[in-house]
């Protein structure tokens, strides 16, 4: 992400400690794939923060060999396959799940062909100013069909909750394309959207306690 190695490995601290609290929730066996959101982005911010380090010289390249590939592989592959699924496992209506599936079909087209081009061409990231840069060969036509794939599951859900997480999604993404460059927009916008993901805390708990009048406050917003 943008900022600092710091600002990485605090992200990923919060994430890690939100994942665990999430674990400790009872929740349905179809909510998996949601609960681990926050696992991943914390070994995502985990990973940047790494090659933070790499290009303050604080660590030697061989940790840069292995934590680049990472990086790419969950930001450009990983997300737009498991963003859907995740909808798709939490959606009872059957008009909304072919929608979803849709956007599945989408993000596995996505991610199967930036797989295949990451296997081909070599990828590197250099840091400019304040922001980390990844440069990957990646087609300009395969824009579209990502971001479909990773912000309109969650915004045609019939879960209100889970409407709310796709709309800071897809704030978070306006966001990062207005303040940061092409080139710095994925890191960008992968930190705000792992920030976001710190918030199914919320919606985990509430699920599994939709009485506890801790949440009062919330269910109006919420429900």
């Amino acid at each position: 992400m943008c900022f600092s190695a710091e600002a990485s490995f605090a992200a990923s601290g919060v994430l890690a400690a939100t994942s665990v609290a999430i674990a400790r929730i009872p929740k349905d066996r179809d909510s998996l794939p949601l609960s681990l959101f926050p696992a991943v982005f914390a070994t995502h911010q985990a990973i940047e923060g790494v090659l933070w380090l790499n290009q303050d010289g604080v660590l030697p390249d061989t940790y840069k060999a292995v934590a680049v590939p990472a990086y790419v592989l969950i930001a450009y592959v990983l997300w737009p396959i498991l963003v859907p699924l995740a909808a798709y496992m939490r959606e009872p209506e059957r008009r909304r799940r072919l929608i979803i599936l849709v956007c599945e079909g989408a993000g596995l087209g996505v991610g199967l062909s930036l797989a295949s081009g990451l296997l081909r061409n070599p990828v590197d990231v250099s840091a400019t100013c304040c922001s980390l840069v990844y440069h990957v060969n990646a087609p300009d036509l395969l824009l579209a069909p990502y971001l479909v794939a990773v912000s309109i599951p969650f915004l045609v859900s019939s879960r209100r909750r889970l409407v709310l997480f796709g709309v800071g999604i897809t704030v978070s993404c306006a966001v990062a394309a207005v303040t940061a460059s092409a080139a710095t927009f994925p890191s960008v916008w992968c930190f705000f959207a792992a920030i976001l993901s710190a918030g199914l805390y919320l919606y985990f708990r509430i699920e599994a306690r939709p009485t506890d009048p801790a949440l009062s406050w919330l269910r109006p917003i919420l429900s």
